[in-house]
């Protein structure tokens, strides 16, 4: 009896200390689920309207990127923040397919602007690092990329920035590369270099073409702030305006402005480098050529031979191939029947990014 007795207070014990563990468990990865959530905006919410303006003299997204509990989040991740801007035409609608089939992967959160009327948020992967928010179709890339960025200080939350458009399809990398796409433009801004993409235009100013952009705080502030000092250099280094030029003089600096006509928004993406450049920093391109010799930029500026490397033959020769760049120019028949094919190969691989991109 004795044995009876004691064996009972021992068995209830134990489940008691069982019960406790379970709980805590359960607590613990409720917490790490919630701390990672809240790295990225919460669910967008579908058919939501468009708000109010801001202080920032550009239309806010239509969707809040404030977490889930009400409260600013401050907390601050290595994790990069690629921002992917979409309007829906034929060829943006293959690109965008493209990307989600073979773009994505784990190490990095993701969020898609879908500007204008579109269902594309339907085809979009529902996993917790990827979002979408939806906007009017205004201000352009650059602008909307200002516009969702601020929108509830979410670029605070980040350290790294891509921003990326569906005029380009990538990522193309050879069967032996193992590296992941968007290490390979994030790991060239340093200290010295603020912003990356993967290509280089000479007219009518030297600057770093926009269908795709690295940079990390120091360079995207430098963007949305320019301060007085920065933004009278930059006009001070530039060439005189020809007024022939259909892009206009520099008059908005930095990407925080809302054009409305297609000029404007070059003139954005024209005078975003030499901004970099007046803030003390410098720029690089993925693209081989820009590292033939170290007078690139010089040699660009003077020479009227080095022309948009985007079209047909005009790449020194050349039509430059997407194995330069990571990613190609869908919009304009480049190389057509190389894309066709490398779209054709990449597919049937079945390759993936999250076999490429650490976690």
């Amino acid at each position: 009896m004795a044995v009876v007795m004691n064996a009972k207070p021992c068995s209830m014990w134990m489940t008691a200390i069982g019960a406790l563990v379970l709980i805590w468990t359960l607590w613990a990865l409720q917490g790490h689920s919630t701390s990672t959530r809240s790295l990225m905006p919460p669910p967008s919410v579908p058919n939501s309207q468009p708000s109010s303006s801001h202080n920032h003299g550009i239309k806010s997204p239509s969707t809040s990127t404030r977490p889930a509990n009400g409260k600013h989040n401050t907390t601050v991740t290595d994790r990069p923040l690629i921002l992917y801007a979409y309007f829906e035409t034929e060829n943006s609608r293959g690109n965008l397919e493209f990307f989600l089939r073979h773009g994505l992967h784990g190490g990095a959160d993701f969020l898609f602007i879908l500007n204008g009327d579109n269902k594309a948020e339907d085809i979009i992967p529902k996993e917790k690092n990827i979002r979408w928010v939806h906007r009017p179709n205004d201000c352009y890339d650059l602008g909307a990329f200002a516009e969702v960025l601020l929108k509830d200080d979410l670029y605070k939350r980040y350290n790294r920035f891509i921003t990326m458009n569906a005029s380009i399809r990538g990522p193309f990398l050879p069967y032996w590369a193992t590296g992941c796409w968007s290490d390979m433009y994030l790991d060239r801004v340093t200290d010295v270099k603020k912003l990356v993409g993967m290509t280089f235009n000479c007219h009518p100013a030297n600057h770093v073409q926009s269908m795709i952009w690295a940079t990390d705080r120091v360079g995207l502030e430098i963007l949305l702030f320019p301060t007085e000092e920065q933004i009278e250099k930059t006009r001070a280094s530039l060439p005189p305006h020809n007024p022939d030029e259909p892009i206009p003089p520099f008059t908005a600096p930095g990407i925080n402005s809302c054009p409305h006509q297609y000029w404007d928004a070059v003139a954005v993406e024209v005078y975003s480098t030499p901004l970099i450049k007046a803030a003390g920093y410098d720029v690089d391109v993925i693209m081989t050529a820009f590292h033939k010799n170290e007078r690139y930029q010089e040699d660009c500026q003077r020479n009227i031979d080095y022309k948009d490397t985007l079209y047909e033959g005009t790449y020194f020769g050349t039509t430059i191939h997407p194995y330069d760049t990571v990613f190609a120019k869908a919009n304009r028949g480049t190389n057509a029947l190389v894309l066709e094919r490398l779209s054709e190969w990449i597919d049937g691989s079945g390759y993936s990014s999250y076999d490429h991109c650490p976690s």
